[in-house]
């Protein structure tokens, strides 16, 4: 992908992998959650390392790198690993979600240089094999420094197999492979979607708030009329250009129009429903405790609609959580203060999450019951009529005798044959019987 340094990397073995059956096949969405993630991390200039986890399926020596999550980092004896906890409850949330087909911990990805890992990967993906118990947990690289220098396509990463090396006392040390990009039907609309908003996204450079200034000043304006109406002219094409709106402004202003009338529409409906109501004349149908009946021009219709409408609110509604607030104080002037703790927590969120994963659960073994059900109908019918099938043979009949007792006469008194469906018989002589 790029030219490595003239110093080799020690922790990277050369040459290509003994073994010719491997293949991975990686999946746009673990591209997508990588670097949705360095997006994040850079624009909020959070500190720390980008460590992730990627799930998928191993067969062998075949892989597939599926999905991707960040994972939470912490702190030990000098070196950053993962949060042993809170990864372990992550790991078998996302093995209960996706459990046909089974998905299980395939990888690693994290940042790095184009001439492989380095020592600090080391800790993380020992830490990640302790704790599945797993020695063939792949690690991908995404080279930030690549990013301006990719020609004809090709990806900014690299993917390394880990392997122990027994020449020097069981180092762990690296083997880069080979992979071939694999997209399904569901991913194809999710790749879609992100080439079509980043085909207008555009980098809009911020404006020099010094020369905007200067120039929408009176004394700026003197100057510019001094130095005569050639450099008039210039400025206000550049602040022109200054005040162009990018794609993206163009369409957040969109949408924000369609709202802002979405929003005026259902005002207006609320005001003329209002203003029906106040019309309707006081009766039992706005006051229960009044005796006097509607009158006989009340559109009841209109009304249980009204009523429908009111009871979808609450359902509509985001629900209301209750926060915890501590005792009021007051102020000089008798006014009260109400301190109020932040609505979300750490364990909320991680609650939240978990109840998630479970109704997911619970709905996939749903599923997987009614197609049981439904199996386990199919096989009955088919069993019911076989079983009517072979009574109906039984009891279609045929007689045999001759000597032996079965009718009188012997071999040439003839046999009974005939069908219950018509109630006709015949009889067949000794002739018929032996053709």
């Amino acid at each position: 992908m790029a030219a490595k340094d003239e110093m080799p990397n020690p922790l990277l073995i050369t040459g290509k992998a003994p073994d010719a059956s491997l293949a991975v096949q990686l999946h746009p969405l673990v591209l997508l959650t990588i670097s949705d993630y360095i997006t994040r991390h850079t624009l909020r200039s959070q500190e720390g390392p980008i460590v992730g986890a990627v799930i998928g399926q191993q067969d062998g020596r075949h892989f597939t790198l599926e999905h991707a999550f960040q994972c939470r980092l912490a702190e030990q004896r000098g070196d950053v690993v993962l949060d042993s906890e809170w990864f372990t409850d992550r790991l078998e949330q996302y093995r209960e979600v996706h459990k046909a087909p089974a998905l299980d911990l395939v990888a690693l990805f994290a940042l790095g240089p184009v001439d492989g890992p380095q020592k600090v990967h080391l800790p993380v993906l020992k830490q990640v094999q302790h704790l599945t118990g797993n020695d063939g947990i792949l690690l991908l690289l995404f080279h930030g420094e690549l990013m301006d220098k990719l020609q004809g396509g090709k990806l900014p990463i690299s993917l390394y197999e880990s392997v122990r090396s027994e020449q020097e006392g069981g180092e762990l040390r690296f083997r880069e492979m080979s992979f071939e990009v694999e997209t399904g039907e569901a991913e194809m609309i999710a790749v879609d979607t992100v080439a079509k908003g980043g085909s207008t996204a555009v980098a809009v450079q911020k404006a020099d708030t010094t020369t905007t200034t200067a120039a929408a000043s009176p004394e700026g304006s003197r100057t510019a009329k001094g130095k005569g109406k050639g450099k008039t002219r210039d400025k206000q094409e550049e602040e022109g250009e200054l005040n162009t709106l990018s794609p993206e402004d163009d369409e957040l202003i969109a949408s924000l129009t369609a709202k802002s009338n979405a929003i005026k529409m259902l005002n207006d409906r609320i005001n003329l429903i209002r203003s029906y109501l106040e019309t309707v004349p006081s009766s039992q149908l706005t006051d229960a405790s009044s005796t006097t009946p509607p009158s006989e021009t009340t559109n009841h219709p209109v009304l249980r609609s009204i009523n429908a409408l009111l009871s979808r609110i609450p359902l509509l509604s985001p629900p209301v959580a209750s926060i915890p607030t501590q005792p009021t104080t007051s102020d000089s002037n008798g006014h009260g203060t109400v301190h109020i703790q932040p609505p979300t927590s750490q364990p909320t969120i991680n609650t939240k999450e978990a109840l998630d994963v479970h109704l997911t659960s619970l709905l996939a073994a749903l599923t997987r019951s009614v197609a049981e059900a439904s199996a386990m109908g199919s096989k009955f019918h088919v069993v019911s009529r076989e079983r009517e099938n072979k009574a109906r043979n039984d009891n279609f009949g045929g007689g045999g005798g001759g000597g032996n007792g079965g009718f009188p006469g012997g071999r040439g008194a003839g046999m009974m044959v005939g069908s219950f469906g018509d109630g006709e018989w015949s009889t067949l002589d000794a002739s018929e019987q032996e053709l």
